[in-house]
């Protein structure tokens, strides 16, 4: 029996592993004979300066402002700091502990042929999958394993799905995708109601990579789970496994909405954000 493909995924802004699973529950029921779906915690926890009201309005959250558990402990991968230049949030802060902190997933847990990321998760993913695509690109994955019965640099993601990530501002993050753009597989899912993260934000993202296939729908701050969507994540993570066809059958799958897009996005420019 061919093994399913694993993906790493991501949770985004005050989300964790349990809240990221459950809030694409629809959708992680519907790929359970397509993929295995590896949901791992953010670094960092959110103290309370943030809203609680914020985790669920603005960041698709249900953590809670007075955790009990793991389970409804908010988390990030890491903290923007804002310019005093122009108030936009160009420094990420303990970014390097979250650098080792995947870099010790990948060892530990993988190997991966995928990656789907929900916001600052998105943007997460898309760092990962350029440090993983070229390790030599920072040195916390251009250094060999410690570990010598581990594989390192372990091989490119076959797909990486980015679902309302944004191009990160943060020097050091944003060199990753300044030498040339990247050759992996990428689906960009965006939303035309997203007010946390704007066109602005989301559009730059998808010019870093060759070929990214960009798809809206009508919501907000969340990744679509109607049935149309739940077929068509299907039918992507499909197309990578043994036989699939590989990117040219994904980027050939039709649009999951009636006036869907696909394609390469129109540039905006601009951009800043608290993400």
């Amino acid at each position: 029996m061919t093994a399913l493909p694993r993906i790493l995924c991501l949770p985004g802004y005050t989300q964790n592993a349990a809240i990221f699973s459950g809030r694409i529950g629809a959708l992680r029921r519907a790929l359970k004979d397509s993929a295995e779906l590896v949901f791992v915690d953010p670094t960092h926890i959110v103290d309370m300066p943030t809203d609680p009201t914020d985790f669920r309005n603005k960041f698709d959250s249900d953590a809670s402002a007075s955790p009990t558990s793991d389970a409804d402990t908010p988390r990030a991968w890491w903290f923007a700091k804002p310019h005093p230049s122009d108030g936009h949030y160009r420094e990420f802060v303990r970014f390097d502990e979250t650098l080792r902190h995947l870099r010790q997933i990948l060892e530990e847990q993988g190997p991966f042929d995928g990656v789907f990321g929900f916001s600052q998760g998105a943007a997460c993913g898309a760092i990962l999958t350029a440090l993983v695509e070229n390790p030599s690109l920072d040195p916390i994955f251009a250094a060999p394993s410690s570990n010598p019965s581990v594989a390192w640099p372990p091989k490119p993601f076959k797909f990486a799905i980015l679902s309302a990530g944004f191009f990160p501002l943060d020097p050091r993050a944003a060199g990753y995708f300044e030498k040339s753009k990247l050759r992996t597989p990428t689906l960009h899912v965006l939303g035309r109601g997203d007010t946390i993260v704007g066109e602005e934000r989301s559009v730059p993202l998808t010019r870093a990579f060759e070929g990214a296939r960009v798809e809206w729908h009508d919501g907000g701050h969340h990744t679509p789970s109607k049935a149309s969507w739940r077929r068509f994540f299907q039918s992507y993570i499909e197309a990578f496994s043994e036989g699939g066809g590989g990117a040219e059958a994904a980027n050939a799958l039709p649009s999951p909405t009636a006036g869907g897009e696909s394609g390469t996005a129109t540039p905006v420019e601009g951009g800043g954000g608290k993400l």
